[in-house]
């Protein structure tokens, strides 16, 4: 199935009213889509940038809010959530290792979760990279040779990890 999770309108773009969407959709030929959940658990999030499904299950992990007028400080979470039906779903920790951040990149490999990069507002873009086996312990990679950023692409291809791109400013 493909998964739409969360979002949020952002009023200078759009005419529509202020609203964070903490919703889940699925679909099995991304024609027709049915509501899974209105309201799931975690905190609603229009920067997700960090899901994956691992291990049969759908997995949510950071993210945040994008400034607005009525919300002008960005949230940034490290939060780590799973479900294997998008409508029960499970809080595997509330603050991982890693530090809170939006326009991250997530990648399963080895079978691991992957955390690539993203941007907080203290600190600016990052250059870090976590793995975890159970989305509750995680492991740095140390000494990452790229230049911070956020928003790269991340992929599987020939038994390797790529990222490529990102936003260094």
């Amino acid at each position: 199935k493909i998964w739409v999770m969360g979002g949020q309108t952002i009023p200078p773009f759009t005419s529509d009213p202020e609203r964070f969407y903490g919703d889940v959709w699925c679909s099995e030929n991304g024609r027709d889509w049915t509501k899974i959940h209105d309201n799931a658990p975690w905190a609603p999030r229009g920067l997700i940038g960090g899901s994956a499904v691992f291990q049969g299950k759908i997995w949510v992990m950071g993210g945040g809010t994008y400034n607005t007028p009525a919300r002008p400080d960005r949230i940034f979470y490290n939060d780590v959530w799973n479900s294997a039906d998008g409508v029960r779903w499970n809080c595997v920790t509330q603050s991982a290792a890693w530090h809170p951040r939006q326009y991250h990149d997530v990648a399963v490999f080895d079978d691991r979760l992957w955390v690539f990069e993203g941007y907080h507002k203290a600190g600016g873009n990052r250059n870090d990279v976590w793995y975890s086996a159970d989305g509750v312990t995680w492991h740095e990679v140390p000494d990452t040779s790229w230049l911070p950023r956020h928003a790269a692409s991340v992929f599987v291809h020939d038994t390797a990890l790529w990222m490529v791109a990102g936003n260094n400013m």
